[in-house]
């Protein structure tokens, strides 16, 4: 995203005013928001809840008579749009941020005048008084103070966050790979079959990473006899008794997970040193649930705690660590494991995992995929000082065709209930009809290329080992 101001532009639109130079001045700050209003609604599309975003592309849609996009709006048409969708009100609501700087002087005022001047006769210079020309220059000043000055890149970005207006900011924007929610929503359910079966696929390409991190993790421990484990988001267990061998020592491990049917379900079976417990790591009620659990287990602490694929569905990941190392013995080890879709490599795919991604990251009912990035300065801010980073790396280089499909499968299949989701709910939306449809097609070409034996693909995974 580039800057909106450009080197010395405000100071020649100043220099315009005080030589008179009414209509340039004018024109020259319209420009200005023009841009400013684009990259608002682009944000907009991105951060607003989904139920606002239908009202802005359906309100787009008419202003540009189904087909024109908003890139190609005039100043006109984006005002419109922005009545039109209520955006400052859907703005103000989802931020909880006064409006009343921007709105003090009304954009239909302003557009009004610079019709008058790029339609009419050329001699309308001297119709634009010195009054008017300030009024469009304050108005400038007014949005570019509220959402963040010169340069906009980070401004906008976070004009949606809620809890208050933005703060000017400076620097490079976000790329998609870089753009996260700020906060989670996700629809991950594991109970679902097709799930279920991804887990396993999934144990299986992380069996030698997750190995490598336990074992490190035990020597740091120093002893192999009398452990207590705990494996936070277990699904089924089958991971988790994967993981936490008898042979390394285990003598209890007890599974938590969030879906109480399941955790019923294999809880009720007898596992051996296993046992599984419904825990909501996000309640109120963590600590008081967490010390029931432990005391009708009969645990007085956890020597080693997993946690795999679990942190990105969460709205307070770094809440849960700190929570998590209370109960975590001295000298005991932490696991997270975990992804990150910035971590994708493709050639040549012309754009099309970019693409996948960016439509993933627009849903309402995405999950953090940019999380691994983040699990060292989690851990060092919550008190881990000794902490050991762990990757590996995943690409198409050797594979068979059945092996690239299985590939293809566990790092795409899982993206299409994005868009499915919000379809079901609301099956005649046009806006969720094609933003399922171009999922579908944008996938469908993805796993065509996958067959090719010269398509490169690789992946990231990684794990974090903290020693308290």
């Amino acid at each position: 995203m580039e800057k909106i101001i450009k080197g010395d532009q405000l100071e020649k639109i100043k220099h315009f005013l005080q030589q008179q130079y009414y209509d340039s001045a004018v024109k020259e700050c319209c420009a200005i928001l023009e841009e400013i209003l684009k990259k608002i609604y682009k944000q907009a599309l991105s951060e607003l809840p989904i139920e606002d975003r239908t009202v802005l592309l359906e309100s787009e849609a008419k202003i540009g008579n189904g087909n024109k996009s908003y890139t190609r709006f005039g100043f006109g048409e984006l005002v419109g749009l922005f009545n039109r969708s209520r955006l400052l009100d859907r703005w103000a609501k989802y931020t909880d941020s006064n409006m009343g700087i921007i709105r003090s002087i009304s954009l239909d005022y302003i557009v009004e005048l610079r019709n008058h001047l790029t339609h009419d006769s050329a001699s309308m210079k001297a119709e634009v008084k010195k009054e008017e020309a300030q009024l469009v220059y304050d108005c400038l000043l007014n949005w570019l103070s509220f959402i963040g000055y010169r340069d906009m890149s980070k401004g906008v970005e976070s004009a949606f966050v809620p809890g208050g207006k933005p703060e000017a900011a400076a620097g490079s924007p976000a790329s998609s790979y870089e753009r996260v929610k700020k906060s989670i929503t996700s629809g991950y359910d594991s109970s679902i079959k097709p799930e279920r079966r991804r887990l396993k696929k999934q144990a299986a390409y992380s069996e030698a990473h997750d190995a490598a991190s336990f074992a490190y993790a035990l020597e740091r421990i120093g002893r192999r006899e009398g452990l207590i484990g705990l494996d936070v988001g277990c699904a089924d267990g089958f991971v988790t008794e994967l993981r936490f061998l008898p042979e390394y020592g285990f003598t209890k491990v007890v599974g938590v997970d969030f879906n109480q049917a399941l955790m019923e379900k294999v809880g009720a079976e007898d596992r051996g040193i296993f046992r599984y417990r419904y825990l909501d790591v996000e309640a109120r009620s963590f600590d008081d649930d967490m010390e029931e659990l432990m005391e009708e287990e009969g645990i007085p602490g956890f020597d080693l705690m997993f946690c795999a694929l679990t942190l990105h569905h969460l709205k307070n990941p770094s809440r849960l660590l700190m929570r998590l190392r209370r109960y975590l013995n001295k000298g005991g080890a932490l696991i997270i494991r975990g992804v990150d879709d910035g971590g994708m490599m493709a050639y040549d795919d012309g754009g099309l995992v970019e693409r996948i991604l960016d439509d993933c990251t627009r849903q309402s009912n995405v999950s953090d995929r940019y999380h691994g990035r983040k699990f060292f300065p989690w851990l060092r801010s919550i008190g881990f000082s000794d902490i050991r980073m762990n990757y590996q790396v995943d690409d198409t280089t050797g594979m068979t065709a059945e092996e690239r499909m299985d590939f293809f499968h566990y790092y795409f299949d899982f993206r299409l209930q994005y868009t499915l989701r919000p379809l079901n709910k609301e099956p005649d939306n046009p806006i969720y009809q094609e933003d399922h449809r171009r999922m579908e097609n944008n996938l469908d070409q993805l796993e065509e290329m996958f067959l090719r034996p010269d398509f490169f693909f690789s992946t990231l995974t990684v794990s974090c080992i903290a020693i308290k």
